[in-house]
């Protein structure tokens, strides 16, 4: 169990890591259009890397059935709409304001459970969601009284990231109950490739696109297949985690990832602040560390 609950809080540590490859990416270069140039990169890239390695963790078993495929490329489609307002927000405030609101996701999933597979809500349960749905308001508001209506259009942004996030777990959860996990990854990942390939399609998205290749090729090769590597790892090492801990545990271990993205901004903007740049005024850490304790006590009470 040491090494599960070891796997989840590393899992939680690479994706803190992604977030600020995903703000160095969408405001680190003086380039525009970064986030539809991220798109793209994202998900061809992330369907040469990931296709042929899902291919072979299904041992080339592709069975599927027609309701899966349905769910599993309508689960494609809803996280790339999500990511892309998640990468709006992550253009407006740093990483740690976005991933703490991003802790929304499960409130909408048990939302979205209680509608659609008449799941009720327990006391702890609904606690849970509006502390949560509390810690996501509290790291909104600007104390400064001076960005109010960039955070109040990032808490919007995230809202409908984090409302799309749970369509996408719900669909794909409808996909492995009929077939299996590893098939519909595949599947999955074929998904976001097509959406690739459509993205390129369109001029708006295709221009800036070979223009970033031209200028920052290699660099953005680099820097998504680190991305696409380091997701991989991070969902390699949950799905470890979920075979010896109880989900609730899981779950809870994942709510760090706010915490080692504040920590990994404290340390970036100390060391790299060219790359990193976190808010490190007294009232905003404050607010900021609030709001990350604020959302694992939801969590807690979420799962429990």
């Amino acid at each position: 169990m040491n090494i599960a609950i070891l796997s989840a809080i590393l899992a939680s540590l690479l994706w803190g890591i992604t977030n600020h490859i995903d703000k160095f990416l969408i405001s680190g270069t003086e380039d525009k259009n970064n986030i539809k140039v991220l798109l793209v990169f994202s998900t061809l890239i992330a369907g040469i890397i990931l296709i042929p390695i899902w291919l072979i963790l299904s041992n080339f078993n592709l069975e599927i059935t027609t309701i899966s495929l349905i769910s599993i490329f309508a689960s494609s489609t809803t996280y790339i709409i999500s990511t892309y307002f998640f990468f709006k927000a992550m253009e407006k405030n740093d990483a740690t304001i976005v991933v703490t609101m991003s802790q929304m996701t499960p409130v909408f999933s048990y939302i979205l459970a209680l509608i659609l597979f008449k799941e009720t809500l327990t006391i702890k349960q609904i606690l849970g969601s509006i502390i949560i749905l509390l810690s996501s308001i509290f790291i909104s508001l600007d104390l400064d009284k001076k960005d109010n209506n960039k955070k109040d259009m990032s808490l919007l942004l995230m809202t409908i990231s984090s409302l799309g996030y749970a369509i996408y777990f719900i669909l794909f959860d409808i996909g492995i109950r009929n077939s299996s996990y590893y098939s519909c990854a595949f599947y999955y990942q074929i998904g976001l490739f097509l959406i690739g390939l459509i993205l390129l399609c369109i001029t708006s998205f295709r221009t800036p696109f070979l223009g970033a290749i031209k200028r920052n090729g290699k660099r953005f090769f680099i820097l998504n297949t680190t991305n696409e590597i380091l997701n991989l790892s991070s969902t390699l090492l949950v799905n470890y985690a979920n075979v010896f801990l109880p989900a609730a545990l899981a779950n809870v271990l994942l709510g760090f990832q706010g915490s080692f993205v504040f920590l990994l901004g404290i340390i970036g903007t100390i060391i790299v602040p060219k790359y990193i740049k976190e808010d490190l005024r007294k009232k905003v850490v404050i607010q900021k560390i609030i709001s990350i304790i604020l959302g694992i006590i939801g969590l807690i009470i979420l799962v429990y």
